[in-house]
Parts: C-alpha cells; sequence; structure tokens
C-alpha cells in the first residue's frame, strides 16, 4: 500500500471514528447540562478513552500521528455534534505539545488565550532549582474544568525570552465566566505554580510552526483556525436542520421548502457552507509548511461571515419558532455567533491579511493570491 493510501486511510478511519462516537454520545440533555455549568465527565471519559483527544500526538505519546488534513474530518465531526466539552480545545493542545517535544497528558487540556496585554506581561516564568514555575493569569477556554494549560510566558530572567509551559491547574484561583453559548470562557491564577514541562524558545523563529505573535495580547492564527473548524463543522448541521425544518413544514397546503424564495434561501446557506469548508480544508493542507497563518486568517475571515450570514438565514427560514428556547437552533447558533468573535473577528483578521498586503506591496498581490496549494 503506498503512503497516499496509507494516509487516506488514516483520515477516513478518524472520521467514521469520530462520527459514529460523537453521533451517538452527544445529547440534548448533556447540552442543556453543561450550560448549567456541569462537567460532562461520562461523555469525556468516553471520548478520552477512544484515543481521538490524542489526534494529533505522536505514537510514541499513543496518538494518532495524523497531520491537519487527517484530523479535520473528526474535528468536524465534533463540531457538529455541538459536543459539549473541550474537545478540540485538547486535541489542537496535543499538537502544540507534539511540535515543542512535550509528552501530552491524561485529561482535558486548552491554550491560554490573551486577556489584554497587562494580563499577559503579567505571565511570568521563573527557573528554580526544581523546574520553570509560573505566575500571573491567564484566559482559557473550559478553564475550571481542564487539568493543564499550555501557556506561552515570558522569561523573567533574562525577560523577554519565551518560555513555553505545561502547567497544572490543580490548586490555581479561577474566575469563571461563559460565552454566549454558555461555554465556559475563565481566567486562571497562577501563584509561583510549578510547570510539568517547560521549552526555552531562545530563536524567536523557532516558534513559527505554532503561529505564536507578539505581542503576546493579540489572537493567535492557531486559535483562529480552530475557532474556524468549529463554525464549519456547525453550519454542517445548521444547513441539514434547516433544510429538514423547510421539508417539513407544510404552509398552504405544501412544503415551505417548494416555495422559490425558501429555495433561494437554502441555496445561499448551501453556498456558506461550502466556502467555510473549503476554506478550513484550505487551512489544513497549509498546515504542512511554513506560512500557514495567512491561510488560518483567511480560514477564520471566511467562516466568520458565513456564520453570521448562515444564522439570518436559518433563522429566516424557521421563522418565529427558531427563536423559541423550546426549538434546538439556539444551541447551534449561538455557538456561531460566539466563535465568530474568538481568537480575532474576521474584521480584525481580513485587517491583518490588508495590512500584510499593503507591506508586501502591489507588484507581490497577484502572485499571492494565485499561489497554489501545497499538496
Amino acid at each position: 500500500m503506498s503512503e497516499l493510501e496509507l494516509e487516506l486511510e488514516l483520515e477516513q478511519m478518524l472520521a467514521d471514528s469520530a462520527q459514529r462516537l460523537f453521533a451517538n454520545e452527544v445529547t440534548t440533555a448533556q447540552l442543556e447540562a453543561a450550560e448549567r455549568g456541569e462537567w460532562q465527565a461520562e461523555l469525556w471519559r468516553t471520548v478520552e478513552d477512544s484515543g481521538l483527544t490524542r489526534l494529533f500526538a505522536g505514537e510514541d505519546d499513543g496518538g494518532a500521528d495524523a497531520d491537519w488534513q487527517q484530523g479535520l474530518p473528526a474535528l468536524l465531526a465534533a463540531s457538529r455534534t455541538l459536543a459539549p466539552i473541550p474537545f478540540i480545545d485538547t486535541a489542537v493542545s496535543g499538537w502544540v505539545l507534539a511540535q515543542l517535544g512535550m509528552a501530552m497528558p491524561d485529561g482535558p487540556i486548552a491554550l491560554a488565550v490573551p486577556a489584554g496585554h497587562a494580563d499577559a506581561e503579567r505571565a511570568v516564568a521563573r527557573s528554580r532549582a526544581e523546574g520553570w514555575r509560573l505566575e500571573g493569569t491567564v484566559a482559557v477556554p473550559w478553564g475550571r474544568h481542564v487539568r493543564h494549560v499550555v501557556v506561552r510566558a515570558i522569561d523573567r530572567q533574562p525577560f523577554g525570552r519565551a518560555v513555553w509551559l505545561l502547567v497544572p491547574t490543580a490548586g490555581c484561583g479561577v474566575e469563571t465566566s461563559a460565552n454566549l453559548a454558555g461555554e465556559p470562557r475563565d481566567r486562571l491564577r497562577f501563584d509561583d505554580t510549578l510547570a510539568a514541562a517547560a521549552v526555552v524558545v531562545e530563536n524567536p523563529a523557532d516558534e513559527a510552526m505554532l503561529g505564536a505573535v507578539a505581542p503576546p495580547s493579540q489572537p493567535s492564527p492557531l486559535g483562529a483556525l480552530m475557532r474556524a473548524i468549529q463554525i464549519a463543522g456547525v453550519l454542517e448541521r445548521v444547513l441539514n436542520q434547516t433544510v429538514q425544518y423547510a421539508t417539513e413544514r407544510i404552509q398552504f397546503g405544501r412544503p415551505i421548502a417548494k416555495f422559490q424564495a425558501i429555495q433561494q434561501q437554502l441555496a445561499m446557506l448551501a453556498n456558506e457552507v461550502v466556502a467555510a469548508r473549503m476554506a478550513v480544508a484550505s487551512a489544513c493542507v497549509a498546515m504542512r509548511a511554513a506560512g500557514w497563518e495567512d491561510q488560518a486568517m483567511v480560514a477564520k475571515v471566511i467562516c466568520g461571515n458565513a456564520a453570521g450570514r448562515a444564522a439570518a438565514i436559518a433563522h429566516q427560514v424557521h421563522g418565529a419558532i427558531g427563536f423559541t428556547h423550546e426549538h434546538s437552533l439556539h444551541w447551534s447558533t449561538r455557538r456561531l455567533w460566539s466563535w465568530r468573535a474568538e481568537y480575532g473577528s474576521e474584521a480584525y483578521w481580513a485587517g491583518q491579511i490588508g495590512a500584510q498586503a499593503i507591506r508586501a506591496g502591489g507588484a507581490a498581490l497577484w502572485p499571492r493570491v494565485t499561489a497554489p496549494q501545497a499538496a
């Protein structure tokens, strides 16, 4: 069997496993309980026992050693079912740890999110005889539930050198909050906490594959890609749900899907879903080479725009019932509205793309736009 056939076989196997697992295990009752603040421990154990949380971890670390293109269908499957656990945050944290050469621990993990320039500067690392220690406050998705957090801190001696830390959350201070979808978006306070592992970055260029940015208070392209993938997955769910409703809803003696105006709306919704899916697929292919950040930015812009348009269309087709809490559409659209703003909105990343184009000059624009994607 050729290398390409092996890669395709792994991609299909991961996709099938994730689709079966999340479709069978995620329920509306879990979504409701999670929004009340209840940790879905049983669901997490089932998913972790499947091995999918180690999607990007190396084989020596018990992982599938998948690349982003192979792992994308599994990430989309989790997003389509609205799994109320930090699955994608943990899987992507595993990828970061693999790039850094750190072992991936058990349990949920998340990446620290810049919470403002002051907070970013307070996240400092100190070298001690027993290892590196972290002091500061960071924003962490699902922070109250994760066991470890991956933090890019600043070495105090000498100040300015980057240190990537894997830090246990046991005993840290927690300031709870949530996004519009009710997902935990907390702030964790570390007071001289001993890190489980650490990697010092002497050369800033070594951080390129991690999507690190300067200053650290700005959103990361890696986080933008992560949320773009989640948006793309939920958009597929919204399309399926809206088409089903339009087919079943009878008005004036026939399904509303038979009316031309509704057909046009469904076609526009389908276009948004396809655009989002192609954007994240292109970004995942680009992850195989340097400079992937550009495609991650583009994916967040396209998916962010699609989230707004798709949610509007879906609610228009559903009519008044779609705005009620009893109807399930809000589980999807509230996530779309939340995720489009996280790790930088489409307006923010469009501005970054435009600034890059201006710096590169007019002569570089056409080659940049038409450059072929890495295979």
